[in-house]
């Protein structure tokens, strides 16, 4: 598999797009191209087949089967993934489409995990929370630091989807921690660990793990509301 160049620069897509009358589908189409890596002409393609969630399970998993065929391992992972945004708990393609969408962005994205003389531009390390362990990206920016920063998903993420958001801040000057908690990703998926209100538990084990004294925290959708109430 060709691997992700990561010698490009990082750039952040922008827009908002009307792409089904039915406003959480049209939301989460939107995602798709914005934070998670689909192109803008493979969804207005399939948009408006979209009825139900069957609908959407069939034509993303086609739109990933199309782009990894074709070795557009980036758009293919942004399909498999949000593939299985939809479907039902018991549903064994959720598992399955969850697993080949992670899969695919390790591999693709290796580079930025792999050492270079010593240092990966990105690591990856896990915090013991409870009976589960809290996975984290952690980077550090190669000339001085501006500030350290903590950011997290809201209810319903994966902290893949971010990658680019905070490879942007770690350029711009930042250190960065990026976790999931209960209720996300791979804590939910593969740990088993549903959501929790109580944000500040999870986010005071990140900290205390790090020994972290004084960090801005940033949270995405949902996380609008966990952080504030994490650092009150």
């Amino acid at each position: 598999m060709k691997k992700y160049d990561v010698n490009q620069a990082i750039t952040l897509k922008s827009g908002v797009y009307h792409l089904n009358d039915e406003r959480n589908f049209d939301y989460q189409l939107n995602r798709v191209i914005n934070w998670d890596g689909g192109r803008l002409e493979d969804i207005q393609k399939i948009a408006g087949k979209i009825k139900n969630s069957a609908d959407w399970k069939r034509e993303l998993i086609a739109l990933g089967d199309e782009a990894l065929q074709e070795e557009r391992i980036d758009n293919a992972i942004a399909y498999y993934r949000m593939s299985e945004f939809f479907m039902y708990d018991g549903d064994p393609d959720k598992l399955r489409y969850y697993k080949k969408a992670t899969d695919l962005f390790y591999e693709y994205y290796a580079d930025f995990f792999a050492p270079h003389n010593g240092k990966s531009r990105i690591e990856k390390c896990e915090v013991p929370y409870q009976n589960v362990r809290l996975p984290v990206m952690h980077l550090v920016p190669d000339g001085a630091k501006k500030g350290t920063i903590l950011i997290h998903g809201g209810n319903d993420s994966y902290f893949e989807e971010f990658l680019f958001t905070v490879l942007y801040l770690q350029e711009k000057g930042f250190e960065v921690y990026m976790f999931e908690g209960p209720g996300q990703g791979g804590v939910m998926r593969l740990q088993g660990m549903h959501f929790t209100h109580e944000w500040e538990k999870p986010v005071k084990a990140v900290l205390d793990f790090f020994k972290l004294n004084e960090v801005t925290i940033i949270g995405i959708s949902l996380g609008g509301y966990l952080a504030p109430r994490a650092a009150a």
